[in-house]
């Protein structure tokens, strides 16, 4: 909750705290929870134990949490979707039709998952980028949401390597040189396309296969936030392969973790344009 609440009074945006009560067969029980629900969320939304500039907007509602989180992301035209750590295990839980996947699926918003105090601004950043037009996105959609202008970003990329023994070793390290001078050089392009200060950024290209080539870099880097752009898929193929988004948002505990997904635009090829400033934030 601090952390939406951080944000938007850096972005100068409304904010919106949602929370959602599990239906009862009584409805006297449910009328009661309604009411305990938000009579706690408004104590928690006023001074002194808010201190992030204008009151929230509280939102209490009942019935499936998915879908509820998808019709009021929706409904409040948010530019993001921030998520506390209590809600971790629901968001991940099951393979069909998380909250994560359908929010991700509706390419209507990024989902930022705090895991972490939200004591100061997001200061050290590391990007997950390849070189596609939602890597670009993600970029601009970080930029604008949630990196303050002091902010230093390390943007990394995993190449897989070449099967060992299908080529000579001399062969295969030169090939290799080659390959990472000019992955370094074609990301550094999509920073300078994407980004309003592509000079914050360090590039740094590995070799490996992503999940565990990720994971250490987290490790070594330590980031307070980690940026990932995503792809839509069929629900078919995040069950049988999952994509690296969802398998890092199962990995990554000890920073924050932004999650851009292709939104309408991108996808019938018109410019991409990050999401308008505004949060919902489900506590």
């Amino acid at each position: 909750m601090d952390r939406a609440g951080m944000l938007a009074e850096e972005l100068g945006a409304e904010l919106s705290l949602l929370h959602v009560v599990s239906p009862t067969a009584s409805e006297r029980v449910l009328e009661q929870s309604l009411q305990i629900a938000m009579n706690r969320m408004r104590s928690r939304a006023r001074p002194p134990l808010w201190r992030h500039g204008s009151e929230p907007r509280i939102i209490v509602r009942t019935g499936n949490p998915a879908r509820l989180i998808c019709d009021t992301v929706t409904q409040e035209q948010s530019g993001l979707l921030v998520v506390g750590p209590h809600e971790r295990r629901d968001v991940l839980e099951g393979l069909s039709g998380t909250i994560a996947e359908k929010v991700l699926a509706a390419r209507k918003s990024p989902l930022l998952f705090v895991q972490t105090s939200a004591d100061v601004s997001y200061r050290n950043v590391l990007f997950a980028v390849d070189l596609s037009a939602e890597a670009e996105l993600a970029v601009r959609a970080a930029e604008t949401l949630v990196l303050s202008r002091d902010a230093r970003a390390t943007a990394i990329h995993v190449c897989v390597p070449p099967l060992r023994g299908m080529v000579p070793s001399t062969t295969a390290a030169l090939r290799a040189t080659v390959a990472r001078r000019q992955l370094t050089g074609a990301i550094h392009d999509l920073l300078t396309r994407a980004s309003a200060d592509c000079s914050r950024y360090d590039v740094v290209v590995e070799e490996g296969h992503p999940i565990p080539a990720l994971l250490r870099a987290v490790e070594t880097h330590r980031p307070q936030l980690l940026v990932m752009g995503t792809r839509a898929m069929g629900r078919m193929r995040r069950a049988l392969l999952g994509s690296v988004a969802n398998q890092l948002l199962k990995e990554v505990v000890d920073c924050d973790v932004l999650v851009v997904p292709r939104i309408a635009e991108l996808a019938s090829g018109r410019a991409c344009r990050p999401p308008a400033p505004g949060a919902l934030l489900r506590h």
